[in-house]
């Protein structure tokens, strides 16, 4: 049996201790949720001076790279003993996550500080061949308003 404990924490909760729910993908090796955990933010835009009668253009001479702020769509698993407590913990999940501005810590890591955006497909439903096990998976678009790498 898994133990995902203390991997990922919203706003201080262990998610899969209070809910069983932790970042997963679709496919063996698959590698959505690290890519976008690690997708560093494009740059602000750079004042520039083009002069017709140079050539390219001038820029300070310290450039100060800000980055904008960056949207990041993490796939979630959710497991339960049965399709009560799925739905149950499913629902406070989703009342956490749009709860306003999270801490969202992951192990070994970093934090981020994001908010809930959209679930931009619905959440599919599974349930094991033995029957005992039940799934749902579900993305989530955060932004990070303020992003660090």
């Amino acid at each position: 049996m898994m133990d995902l404990t203390g991997y990922m924490t919203i706003n201080g909760t262990d998610i899969w201790t209070e809910y069983g729910v932790f970042l997963g993908e679709i496919e063996a090796g698959g590698h959505v949720n690290m890519d976008a955990l690690l997708r560093v933010p494009k740059a602000k835009e750079i004042t520039k001076v083009d002069f017709r009668e140079r050539t390219g253009v001038e820029l300070p001479d310290n450039p100060n790279v800000k980055l904008s702020s960056i949207e990041r769509t993490l796939q979630f698993w959710l497991r339960s003993n049965n399709k009560y407590n799925r739905l149950q913990k499913y629902q406070e999940f989703m009342s956490l996550i749009t709860s306003g501005m999270l801490t969202i810590s992951i192990k070994d890591y970093r934090t981020y500080k994001m908010v809930y955006q959209d679930m931009p497909i619905e959440p599919d439903w599974y349930v094991s061949y033995e029957g005992d096990r039940f799934y749902a998976f579900f993305q989530v678009k955060f932004l990070e308003p303020q992003p660090s790498i």
